[in-house]
């Protein structure tokens, strides 16, 4: 179905890349739109942003067709970014209620969704070693709601006062999933779930379990869920160093930097601070 929506472009547009994505290249902006290139993903990804756009989920991406080099097009989303580093107002807990609260949004109108025939999502990689993080998936799910992919405006005068969430970029990871799935990767990157010498300045004296419960809460997840939440992302650390190494062996680019920058020695130390703080965990969430 995206084959027949062709996009015209503006001859005047120029180009500019877009930088700052671990594993996408090739992304520009021209005019007001983003171009990537496509992939096998990319069908699905395309039917799903449609969907989002027929349910009227506002603060995400339009699909707006397929240029004549057979990119992919979407509508620019204007709005500073998180931060790489984090910015310090990124840290601030009304944002975390704002996360919760889109993801909680996106999942609510993503149960149903129904892709075009021919159009398929790709099979989940399986792993010998370790079990699934879930057998039936009971949402589409973001999949990579980091903080480089969170768009944000100040409130007021103050560029570095408060600020609020004003859309999501790149869905290229948007995949069945489920809820609680979902919101486990992004406390991976918000709470964050991480031991303090491994992130950022602004990040290192954050209280994470603290940081849990705000975005759970805001989302939406009663005790039981928020518990239930631990093992997820306890199945999660188990899984993501095999499936990293072989998004790294099978796809390359930013997947096998990463891989060579040791991201598997990162996700080895991730998984052995939450296994230590796990018990503060259940404080904070229970």
């Amino acid at each position: 179905m995206t084959d027949l929506l062709p996009y015209r472009d503006d001859a005047d547009d120029v180009e500019v890349p877009l930088l700052g994505g671990d594993v996408s290249d090739g992304i520009v902006r021209r005019g007001d739109t983003v171009r990537r290139p496509r992939g096998p993903h990319s069908p699905a990804v395309e039917a799903y942003l449609l969907h989002l756009e027929r349910a009227g989920f506002e603060r995400a991406p339009r699909f707006l067709g397929i240029d004549d080099r057979g990119r992919e097009v979407v509508t620019f989303l204007p709005g500073e970014m998180g931060g790489r580093p984090p910015h310090a107002w990124a840290t601030d807990e009304d944002v975390l209620v704002q996360l919760g609260e889109w993801l909680r949004d996106l999942h609510a109108v993503s149960r149903d969704v129904v892709l075009p025939d021919g159009v398929a999502w790709p099979e989940r990689t399986q792993f010998p070693e370790v079990p699934d993080v879930f057998d039936v998936p009971d949402v589409v799910g973001h999949n990579d709601l980091t903080v480089e992919n969170a768009l944000f405006a100040p409130t007021g005068d103050d560029p570095q006062g408060p600020h609020r969430l004003v859309g999501v970029i790149d869905f290229d990871l948007a995949a069945p999933t489920t809820r609680l799935l979902d919101v486990a990767t992004t406390l991976l990157y918000w709470a964050p779930v991480a031991p303090p010498e491994a992130r950022s300045e602004v990040l290192r004296d954050l209280d994470a379990p603290r940081r849990a419960r705000i975005l759970t809460e805001a989302y939406g997840l009663d005790r039981s869920e928020r518990l239930a939440l631990l093992d997820v992302l306890a199945q999660r650390f188990a899984r993501s160093w095999y499936a990293m190494r072989h998004a790294a062996h099978t796809r390359g680019g930013g997947w096998q930097r990463m891989w060579d920058d040791g991201v598997g020695d990162r996700i080895r130390e991730n998984e052995a601070w939450f296994a230590a703080q796990r018990v503060d965990f259940v404080h904070a969430l229970g």
